[in-house]
């Protein structure tokens, strides 16, 4: 219902020319809209934006429409006198149609559509457009639409269905718990990531579907190789032995990264490595009195900690702690790298050559995304910054190209080298995993996933 309140002024003309008010007079052709409100650019034909919840931990919208929507010039019916003017009246609970929604951090606070974390009995919500009745907002019939990437929404499972008991791809795994439904709609190739983040207490699994079959769900994160396509992630919560669904709020991240195809062709080239000694299992030499490590070379290589770039903000400083500033950091680097995961590592450790926390051997802060793809080795020769190397998992095939010469280690002669978490978590392997890692050839291929032809 649209309650309008009329100016004294307005009231007493209408009642002079009319006799009586109609408060509530059918609206013409020429009303206001809130596709004018919307950039061209920015609007969708293919399906609504799925507004975000209301849960009680989301701030508040940047622009409130609730109480604040100006209308135009409405008609007169024919047989009243004119309206009042503008300023006499507004209009309250202003709803945008569900094809035309403006821009997320511009719609009003109240949908008409019943939400799974914010359930709101009203006689006069209207029913959506573009669902059948009796749907919930992100169940199964009518899931959210992830409409950008990266994605991210904060959710709470307690107030949606629970129709999934379990999924194909881990049948022994209780899912009977409420369940949100999420839509993404892919027109290339590319690596999905997706990460959830709950609290103590609470357990929310993912899961990927395509078509109804289940192609991966995980704890907390999943990245999987996808092609064109309509895809179904589910945030479902998990049921324990006894019986308890561990239902609550969690967070949702959603990246997409294009994987360009390339030549990963690599040179053979022995490096000259600090090392006092050859480990066995490692392909190494010695020559002169020195040590030489054969590449490309296959062997255990750690996961490293995370490097300051010059876009992090301390200036001619660095941080005074491990963790200072690392939640910016985390968040930058998946906005400039498009690569979702749950960041964890902490920044470099001060102290090793009088170095400061987050400190390379260089003693320079790195370019953004060459830090989420850097590469290190215990080379006495170190490459030029930004040189790229072929970081590959022999076990899968997976392969990554990264940016060498910003820092050295490790020490340990029988670990390879060294890359960071997102390299790790892309290949599928942790810390001391076995990769080979080798120079390419082709020096201007970008930093990041490859998909190797």
């Amino acid at each position: 219902m649209k309650i309008r309140t009329l100016s004294l002024l307005g009231l007493t003309l209408m009642a002079c020319a009319e006799g009586e008010v109609d408060r509530d007079p059918p609206r013409g052709d020429g009303g206001p809209s809130l596709d004018a409100s919307l950039d061209a650019e920015d609007a969708r034909d293919d399906s609504a934006l799925a507004p975000p919840r209301d849960d009680l931990n989301r701030p508040p919208r940047d622009v409130d429409l609730q109480d604040a929507t100006l209308i135009d010039a409405w008609p007169a019916p024919r047989d009243q006198g004119a309206w009042p003017p503008r300023d006499a009246w507004i209009e309250r609970d202003a709803q945008p149609e569900r094809d035309a929604r403006p821009p997320r951090d511009a719609r009003p606070e109240e949908d008409a559509r019943p939400r799974p974390d914010l359930a709101v009995e009203t006689e006069d919500a209207a029913p959506a457009l573009d669902a059948a009745p009796g749907c919930v907002y992100g169940g199964a019939c009518d899931p959210i639409l992830i409409e950008w990437l990266p994605f991210i929404d904060e959710g709470d499972t307690r107030g949606g269905e629970a129709l999934i008991p379990n999924y194909d791809c881990a049948p022994n795994t209780d899912e009977r718990g409420p369940e949100i439904h999420y839509q993404l709609d892919l027109d290339e190739p590319g690596q999905l990531s997706i990460a959830v983040e709950d609290a103590q207490g609470i357990d929310i699994d993912i899961h990927l579907l395509q078509g109804g079959r289940c192609l991966a769900r995980a704890d907390s994160e999943i990245s999987a190789r996808v092609e064109p396509g309509r895809y179904e992630i589910v945030a479902d919560t998990w049921v324990n032995s006894a019986g308890e669904a561990l239902a609550g709020p969690y967070t949702l991240r959603v990246g997409f990264a294009a994987v360009p195809s390339g030549a990963c062709a690599t040179e053979a080239l022995d490096l000259r490595m600090f090392w006092g000694s050859c480990a066995a299992g490692v392909d190494c030499y010695e020559a002169g009195g020195e040590r030489f490590l054969r590449t490309p070379a296959t062997g255990p290589v750690v996961k490293e900690a995370h490097l300051v770039t010059v876009e992090d903000g301390f200036g001619a400083g660095w941080p005074s702690t491990s963790r200072e500033g690392l939640a910016e950091h985390y968040a930058r680097s998946q906005a400039a790298t498009g690569y979702v995961m749950a960041r964890a590592e902490a920044w470099a450790p001060a102290g090793e050559g009088g170095s400061e926390y987050g400190q390379g051997s260089t003693g320079a802060k790195l370019p953004l995304v060459a830090e989420a793809w850097y590469v290190n080795m215990y080379w006495r020769d170190r490459p030029a910054a930004g040189t790229r190397m072929i970081i590959s998992n022999p076990a899968n095939g997976r392969a990554v190209v990264a940016a060498a010469g910003y820092e050295t280690g490790p020490g340990d002669n029988s670990m390879i080298g060294g890359v960071t978490e997102e390299i790790h978590d892309h290949l599928g392997t942790g810390h001391r995993g076995v990769l080979t890692l080798g120079f390419a050839l082709d020096q201007d291929l970008p930093y990041g996933p490859i998909d190797c032809q």
